[in-house]
C-alpha cells in the first residue's frame, strides 16, 4: 500500500493518511470549490482528500479563477489571497496578498515566510499542506458537493439547465450554499441565494406547463430561511437582484424571470446529464 506524503502511514484519501487528511477537512469546503490551472508543476498542494494540486514555481491563490493558478471557490478567501513563489534553487516563499482574513503557516499568520515539505497553509477558513515536489495526479472524489472526509456523506440537491441563448448551466449544492457552472465560468453562491434557485429550479420540474412554475414573494419568504420573521416582498426582490448580479459576471442574464403580480421562475429548461 502507498505511503502518506507526509509521513511513513498508509495513505489512505490520496496521498494522505487518514489523520493529516482530518487534520485540515472543513465541513464547509467541497472538491469542486478548488480549481486548479497549473502551468509547467514543480511542487504540489494537496487537499484534504489527499488529491494533488499541481503548481509551478509561481503561483497565485484566491477567490478569482481569473487571476489565480489556485483558486478556492470559498467566502472566507480573498480574491487574490496569496503567493508561492521559488526562484532558481533558492527557498520556497509564501506571501499574503493584503488577504482580508490572513494566510498561516502551521497555525501561525504569515506575511512572508519560508515553507517546507509537510508545511500546513491556511487561506483564510481552507487548509492545504505543501510538497516540494510535483506529485503524479489522482482523480478526484466524485459526486456534486462532495464534503470533507470528515462529514457524513449526505444527499446533494443538483441540476442542470439550458437557458434560452443557449447556455448550460449546472447547479451543485454543498454544505453552506453551492456553486453554478455556466460554460467555463464558476460562480460561488452563498447558502441563501443557492437556495432561491433550488427553489426555483424544483418548483419548474414539477411543472408540467412552465408557464405554472411561477413562484410568489409569499411563496419564497415561506421556503426561505431569512433571518427575520417578517420577510416580505422586498426581501425576497433583494435576494433576486443579488443572486442575478453575480450570475451576471458569468454573461448568465436569463435564467431568472419574473412577471409582476405572479412572481418568479426559472426560465431555463431541465437538461439530460451534460456529457
Amino acid at each position: 500500500m502507498p505511503r502518506c506524503a507526509l509521513c511513513t502511514f498508509a495513505a489512505t484519501r490520496g496521498y494522505l493518511c487518514d489523520a493529516h487528511g482530518k487534520a485540515i477537512a472543513s465541513h464547509s469546503v467541497a472538491s469542486e470549490q478548488l480549481v486548479v490551472n497549473p502551468g509547467t508543476p514543480v511542487a504540489t498542494l494537496l487537499d484534504a482528500w489527499g488529491t494533488p494540486l499541481p503548481i509551478a514555481a509561481t503561483v497565485s491563490i484566491g477567490r478569482d479563477p481569473k487571476a489565480c493558478q489556485v483558486a478556492i471557490l470559498h467566502a472566507s478567501v480573498s480574491q487574490v489571497h496569496a503567493t508561492i513563489t521559488r526562484e532558481a534553487d533558492g527557498p520556497w516563499l509564501i506571501a499574503d496578498a493584503g488577504s482580508r482574513n490572513g494566510t498561516f503557516v502551521d497555525d501561525e499568520r504569515a506575511s512572508k515566510e519560508v515553507i517546507v515539505r509537510g508545511a500546513r497553509l491556511r487561506f483564510g477558513d481552507v487548509s492545504l499542506y505543501f510538497v516540494d515536489e510535483a506529485l503524479a495526479a489522482l482523480p478526484r472524489p466524485e459526486g456534486p458537493g462532495r464534503t470533507a472526509p470528515t462529514q457524513r456523506d449526505q444527499l446533494v440537491f443538483s441540476a442542470r439547465l439550458r437557458t434560452p441563448n443557449g447556455m448550460r448551466i449546472e447547479l451543485s449544492q454543498r454544505i453552506e450554499g453551492g456553486i453554478v457552472r455556466a460554460n467555463e465560468a464558476l460562480i460561488d453562491l452563498g447558502k441563501l441565494e443557492f437556495r432561491l434557485l433550488q427553489i426555483l429550479t424544483e418548483a419548474r420540474k414539477v411543472a408540467v406547463d412552465p408557464e405554472m412554475s411561477y413562484l410568489s414573494w409569499a411563496q419564497l419568504a415561506d421556503k426561505l430561511e431569512f433571518r427575520s420573521h417578517e420577510a416580505d416582498s422586498e426581501n425576497v426582490r433583494e435576494l433576486v437582484r443579488r443572486v442575478r448580479r453575480k450570475l451576471q459576471t458569468a454573461g448568465v442574464d436569463d435564467l431568472i424571470e419574473s412577471k409582476h403580480g405572479v412572481g418568479y421562475r426559472v426560465c431555463g429548461a431541465l437538461v439530460a446529464e451534460l456529457p
